[in-house]
C-alpha cells in the first residue's frame, strides 16, 4: 500500500502532525509546513498527497482564514478528526516558574489558555508559527526564562519539563481539523457533509435555508459566517450537515440551490467525533 504524502501546518509532534497520524496511521509521512496557505498551496501543485488543517477548537472558535481558504484553492474536504487538546507549560528541565520573562506558542494555544496568562506579571506573551517549533526554541534555550504552552509530545520530542500540568480554560478541550484533498474521494455509507451558501439579499432568505434542512430531516451541526474577500456587503455561510440518506441530502442541495444566490457541496464524509473524543 502506497505511503500517501499529507502536507500539514507545522512541525513534528505539534497538534497537526498528531492529528495526521490518528487519521492515516502512525507511519504517514508528512511534508511540514510554515503556513495553512502553504498547505493549501502543496495539495494543489500536487507537492502533496492530502493536507489537514485545523477548523476550529472548543475553546478559541472558528478559524475563519480556513475556511476561506478552502473555497480559495477549490479543495474538497474528504474527512474530519477531533483531537482532544492538553495543554501544559513547558520548559528545560531545571526552570523555575518565578524565572520566567517569556512565554511562547502558536495564536491558537495562547488563546486557550487566556485565564492562566491573564494571571501572569511581568511575563511577554509571544505568538509563534506552532507548537513544536516553539519547544524546538524553548529546549535551545539555556537562560531558564523561557517557556512554551503545548502539549505532552512536544515534550516528549524536545526534552522539557512540566512547570504547570493544565493550562487550558476548560476541561475537555478539543480541535476539529478537516482532511483536504485536491479531488473528491469516494466515502462508503456518508453521513456528514459540508456546504458554503451565499443567500440571495433579501430579508428572511437565512431563514428559509434553515427551514428546508429541517423539514428534510437534516441535523445542521455548525453554522458559520465568512466574509467575503472584496466584498464588504456580503457573507457567505459554511454549514456542517448530519443526514442518514445521501438521497435525502441531495435532496435538500436541489432545493437549497432554488433559494439561494450560490450553494456548493464542499465534501461529503463520515462523521467522525463519536469515535474520536
Amino acid at each position: 500500500m502506497r505511503n500517501h504524502l499529507i502536507a500539514i501546518q507545522g512541525s513534528v509532534a505539534s497538534f497537526h502532525d498528531l492529528a495526521a497520524k490518528k487519521y492515516f496511521g502512525q507511519t504517514v509521512s508528512t511534508l511540514q509546513c510554515g503556513s495553512f496557505k502553504e498547505v493549501c498551496d502543496k495539495i494543489v501543485n500536487n507537492k502533496a498527497d492530502y493536507g489537514i488543517i485545523a477548523i476550529e477548537n472548543k475553546i478559541a472558535g472558528s478559524i475563519l482564514l480556513n475556511y476561506q481558504l478552502i473555497e480559495k484553492y477549490d479543495l474538497k474536504i474528504i474527512g474530519e478528526i477531533y483531537l482532544p487538546i492538553e495543554l501544559k507549560l513547558l520548559a528545560v528541565p531545571g526552570t523555575k516558574l518565578t524565572h520566567l520573562t517569556e512565554i511562547i506558542s502558536h495564536p491558537m494555544a495562547l488563546g486557550q489558555s487566556q485565564n492562566f496568562l491573564s494571571q501572569l506579571e511581568g511575563v511577554v506573551i509571544t505568538e509563534y508559527k506552532d507548537t513544536s517549533t516553539c519547544a524546538k526554541l524553548v529546549s535551545e534555550d539555556s537562560s531558564g526564562r523561557l517557556a512554551v504552552i503545548g502539549g505532552p509530545a512536544i515534550a516528549i520530542q524536545y526534552n522539557l519539563e512540566t512547570l504547570i500540568e493544565s493550562v487550558s480554560d476548560v476541561e475537555q478541550n478539543f480541535t476539529r481539523f478537516y482532511i483536504l484533498s485536491k479531488c473528491e474521494d469516494y466515502v462508503s455509507d456518508p453521513d456528514k457533509a459540508s456546504i458554503t451558501l451565499q443567500t440571495n439579499n433579501e430579508p428572511g432568505k437565512l431563514s428559509d435555508v434553515l427551514v428546508i434542512i429541517k423539514n428534510n430531516g437534516l441535523n445542521l451541526t455548525k453554522i458559520q459566517s465568512v466574509p467575503i474577500p472584496n466584498n464588504t456587503k456580503s457573507y457567505s455561510f459554511h454549514l456542517d450537515i448530519e443526514f442518514e440518506e445521501r438521497l435525502n441530502f441531495e435532496k435538500t442541495m436541489q432545493e437549497l440551490a432554488k433559494e439561494t444566490h450560490h450553494v456548493k457541496i464542499l465534501g461529503v464524509y463520515k462523521n467522525k467525533k463519536t469515535e474520536s473524543i
